[in-house]
């Protein structure tokens, strides 16, 4: 099987993969590690960045393409991350997720080290539920069994906490992947910033939904990509990919 880089509307996937990590890593949201994958024009592949290459320089031809079930790499280029398991075995379970972010934020990480559970507290942390799942081993997903699990402990949210690992964000693009994963960590950030105060008051049923369908709409979870994509450029994040 031969890997189609594009989609009928042109889409270049290891383009959009590298834009990706780089708003990531310009963000400090993806340092050394993580990894972001796209589902393939071809629906039993995806696209995801290689294990060896830096991702502050992360360019198109660093971006591979693995068969989702049989987990082979396609085509040639880098072996695909260790961790490239979250990936699959979501997506093999998930036909509605078209892109996946697995990274490492600070003050998701923080609160989970210190037991406490992701909630959403603000409108831009809306997309997740009342109480975040959280998988409870901080080792490596670099298995088929580990990553079978921790998509069963997603099942089907927004996003899982791997407990003082990192967390794992899904969207039904690339685009909006990113968005939820930058919004998760600014959530956890203020949610870890009123707990020093107080009990933070969470969102919750008929609040969270009102507030969720308001915040997070096609147009806006666009507006928050296009934001990042902006200021990464400014910044001159995507030097050597354009």
């Amino acid at each position: 099987m031969s890997a189609v880089a594009r989609d009928a509307l042109g889409v270049d996937y290891r383009l959009l993969v590298a834009r990706a990590v780089r708003i990531l890593n310009c963000l400090e949201l993806m340092d050394m590690n993580g990894h972001v994958s796209a589902r393939g024009a071809v629906p039993e592949t995806m696209w995801i960045n290689s294990r060896r290459a830096s991702r502050s320089s992360l360019g198109p031809a660093d971006v591979v393409s693995v068969d989702l079930f049989s987990g082979a790499k396609v085509g040639d280029g880098d072996a695909p991350p260790s961790e490239f398991h979250i990936h699959r075995e979501i997506m093999l379970r998930r036909p509605d997720v078209g892109g996946i972010v697995h990274s490492h934020p600070d003050f998701v990480v923080t609160l989970s080290i210190a037991g406490h559970t992701l909630k959403p507290v603000t409108g831009i942390g809306s997309f997740l539920p009342e109480a975040v799942p959280v998988f409870d081993d901080a080792s490596l997903v670099n298995t088929n069994a580990r990553g079978a699990a921790v998509a069963e402990a997603l099942a089907d949210g927004a996003a899982v906490v791997l407990r003082g690992h990192g967390l794992v964000v899904v969207g039904s693009s690339v685009e909006e992947a990113v968005a939820r994963c930058v919004c998760a960590e600014a959530n956890a950030r203020i949610q870890y910033q009123a707990s020093l105060l107080a009990e933070p008051r969470v969102l919750r049923g008929e609040e969270l939904a009102f507030v969720r369908n308001e915040t997070w709409t096609p147009i806006i979870s666009a507006k928050h990509w296009h934001h990042h994509e902006e200021s990464a450029r400014r910044r001159g994040a995507f030097e050597g990919i354009e």
